[in-house]
């Protein structure tokens, strides 16, 4: 199949592109010709881990979830490995390796995907205990399996730990402090809170987006106002 690390980045582009099927067999594929090395290097053991990886997210996209619960065992394994190689090579080199939160979250997102509430829950646990501030991954859960297992608990818990709803490039969120890529969109962090009885963190959030939304319409106001100030009041071309 040529080199892995070309691969993986062609089944990256297959998967973006919406080519779920070839994704699927080649990483597979790829999967197979790296378990069967007696003696992988470390590169070798970092391709596993990727191509596994792809593959839960594309068994995932395809509605594969029962295939993605055995690989998702296979990729915890290749990735505790890997984890222990580069610890005896050399242990600084660990934080270039991606946090292990992230397949925690992949996990969780199949044991929704199974209607698995408690193994869902118990995934994300891991995952915020792994890096705290979790908070997309807790409104995943929530939006696939409502309250069940205490997930509405925890979603608030990592919801008030995140803290206010801020502006961001593309409208109001909220960031968490601690794993800023988890930031939530803060309609879709409010309608995941109605979906375990909203509370006063609902309605705090619900000030807050409201106070985000005025000031920029307020904001456009002035900006308009200013730009039709700088338009004459009469128009000399009229005059020849």
């Amino acid at each position: 199949m040529g080199d892995a690390g070309q691969v993986i980045l062609q089944l990256e582009r297959y998967l973006a592109d919406g080519r779920e099927e070839i994704t699927e067999v080649m990483a597979r594929d790829l999967i197979d010709q790296l378990r069967a090395k007696s003696r992988p290097e470390v590169v070798d053991q970092v391709h596993l881990v990727k191509a596994l990886r792809l593959l839960v997210d594309v068994l995932l996209v395809r509605g594969k979830a029962k295939d993605a619960s055995k690989e998702i065992k296979r990729l915890h394994r290749a990735r505790r490995r890997l984890e222990a190689t580069v610890r005896r090579g050399d242990a600084s080199l660990l934080e270039r390796l991606t946090p292990a939160s992230e397949d925690h979250l992949r996990a969780m997102r199949v044991r929704a995907a199974l209607g698995h509430a408690s193994a869902a829950r118990s995934a994300l646990a891991k995952a915020e205990s792994t890096r705290p501030g979790q908070l997309r991954g807790a409104v995943e859960a929530v939006e696939a399996l409502g309250d069940a297992a205490g997930l509405g608990k925890m979603l608030t818990r990592i919801a008030t730990a995140a803290g206010p709803v801020v502006q961001g490039a593309e409208g109001a969120v909220v960031v968490p402090p601690t794993a800023e890529d988890q930031a939530v969109e803060a309609e879709r962090l409010m309608a995941a809170l109605d979906r375990c009885g909203g509370g006063p963190l609902r309605e705090d959030l619900a000030q807050q987006h409201r106070a985000i939304v005025d000031a920029e319409a307020a904001a456009s106001a002035r900006l308009q106002a200013a730009i039709e100030s700088l338009q004459p009041v009469v128009d000399y071309h009229e005059y020849g």
